[in-house]
């Protein structure tokens, strides 16, 4: 009898210690944009998301067109990851999708707050549709590079376009390291912050880092609980 409540006792320790760690899981992986300013309209997919973008003044037609590419290379990762084949795992896709929705974010947060407050409310909805296969099928590639874009393009512009496209067909290779690395310097530089790599950086938690730049100058870049990305010198 006694080794039979032994055995129970053991039990509910096992599973109480389990339910601990899936919940602090849940709490790491939860958003920290608690307070997202309400929208008229949200962006309930990723068309919706591209449409958004692509009307914008806020970000340069260049950065668009990265940005759209980046959209667009994070979708098909995401089906290659469901089909079994990525060599990433899905916390490290979901980091890289937080990293490109803080890039987007950083680069409209002081100039189009209609835009910041529907991404806010959208972040976590968008990865839900991103990380369950079956909506995920639904999901279509972008393209955001109409005819008449196309047409009305100067010949330089058509070259940094095309080296654009050749960098993101070679981020393919890239580490997931390496890709958080350069995504971070996006985000530092948006910010107005003179830094021409990344070297090192360390995750705090979801949405918290400290980067540090050729150099040696360290930056702390985190999202607020209103969705705001911040960048700021990072102090020991």
């Amino acid at each position: 009898m006694a080794v039979a409540n032994r055995i129970l006792l053991n039990t509910i320790l096992v599973f109480t210690m389990l339910a601990f760690t899936i919940a602090a899981n849940a709490a790491s992986n939860s958003s920290v944009r608690s307070k997202c300013s309400s929208v008229d309209q949200e962006i309930v997919n990723f068309e919706t998301l591209e449409k958004r973008i692509r009307e914008t003044n806020s970000i340069g037609g260049l950065s668009k067109l990265k940005l759209s590419g980046d959209i667009n290379k994070m979708i098909a990762d995401l089906k290659t990851y469901h089909a079994g084949d990525s060599p990433h795992t899905l916390e490290q896709h979901r980091e890289q999708y937080d990293l490109l929705y803080m890039k987007v974010v950083s680069q409209v947060q002081d100039k189009d707050p209609e835009l910041f407050n529907q991404l806010c409310n959208a972040w976590d909805p968008l990865w839900a549709e991103l990380q369950d296969e079956s909506n995920l099928k639904k999901v279509s590639q972008l393209n955001t590079i109409d005819a008449k874009t196309i047409t009305i393009m100067t010949d330089v512009f058509m070259s940094v376009t095309s080296a654009v496209i050749s960098s993101a067909h070679a981020e393919e290779i890239l580490t997931h390291d390496e890709i958080i690395k350069r995504d971070l310097l996006v985000v530092v530089a948006t910010q107005g912050v003179v830094c021409t790599a990344v070297n090192l950086y360390q995750k705090i938690t979801n949405h918290d880092y400290v980067a540090t730049c050729e150099g040696g100058k360290k930056y702390r870049i985190n999202v607020s609980d209103d969705g705001r990305v911040n960048v700021a010198p990072h102090q020991l």
